[in-house]
């Protein structure tokens, strides 16, 4: 390896790193979020070098690599702690199997528009009539009835109930939303299946070529099962799960990092001393 094959893998490792420091700045703004998932970020090397094989009984020459690169990042879709919340609007779900399930959004109220998915429960009724079970960026929680979950009122002093005609169930009711009304989407391999959407990171789309098994049916504790029949969670009321993005993990990577950053830049720094010593010398 060269003089100038130093510096490049030097600057690629550079790049590599403050890719991966950024991937860190998200996790500790994530961190106070709800329902946000970390990333966690994979590394690999460069080419390896063998400047001499090993041939027994002699050992070769072999250089490892000398460049950093980030094959892939991975989110983390563990378990978030439940944290109580006054807001009936406001749900969490807590997982009891590998494969987590996520709250239903749609662009349109009717469900015909396109699915979201996101572990963010901080819900609310929006001014529409009737009103409708909306996130803070207006898409729609779903339904068992594919469409958005409402609060219906025929006029009288009971909110909640069925509409004028009689027509649609009620999805509220004395001031509780009916868990089984919900619908939540079990994604075996949320790591393959999922990936951010223009809403954010907290609100996933479908990646191309996922498919998923059926919506999960609820029952009225909001207990529900995989494809097979195993319990696999429950939407918990007046809930919302907290970020499992770790501080006490993120701040010593943040540390490393700097560290590395620091070693990298001094190779480069000796690399370039390295360079003008040599064309001192042919002058």
């Amino acid at each position: 390896m060269g003089l100038g094959d130093l510096s490049f893998s030097a600057v690629a490792s550079l790049r590599s790193i403050d890719e991966w420091i950024a991937v860190l700045n998200s996790n500790m703004s994530g961190a106070g979020r709800v329902g946000y998932k970390a990333t966690r970020v994979k590394f690999e090397g460069g080419a390896v070098s063998t400047g001499k094989p090993t041939v027994s009984p002699r050992l070769g020459v072999h250089i490892a690599e000398q460049s950093l690169g980030i094959v892939e990042t991975t989110l983390d879709f563990n378990q978030g702690a439940i944290t109580a919340s006054t807001d009936f609007t406001h749900l969490a779900i807590q997982q009891t199997s590998a494969a987590p399930a996520f709250f239903v959004l749609n662009s349109l109220a009717d469900g015909t528009g396109t699915n979201y998915y996101t572990r963010d429960g901080e819900f609310h009724f929006n001014t529409e009539a009737p009103p409708k079970l909306v996130n803070s960026q207006g898409l729609y929680v779903m339904s068992q009835d594919n469409d958005a979950v409402m609060l219906f009122d025929d006029g009288d002093a009971l909110a909640g109930e069925t509409d004028a005609v009689g027509t649609n169930d009620e999805d509220v009711f004395n001031g509780q939303i009916l868990l089984d009304h919900l619908r939540v989407q079990i994604v075996n391999n949320p790591q393959l299946e999922l990936q951010f959407s223009r809403y954010g990171s907290t609100i996933f789309e479908t990646a191309p070529g996922a498919v998923f098994p059926a919506f999960s049916v609820l029952d009225v504790n909001g207990n529900y099962n995989d494809a097979f029949g195993n319990p696999s969670g429950r939407v918990v009321p007046n809930s919302l799960e907290a970020s499992n993005a770790s501080l006490t993990q993120t701040v010593p990577e943040l540390s490393l990092a700097q560290k590395m950053y620091s070693a990298i830049t001094k190779v480069i720094q000796v690399s370039l001393s390295n360079i003008d010593t040599a064309l001192s010398l042919i002058r």
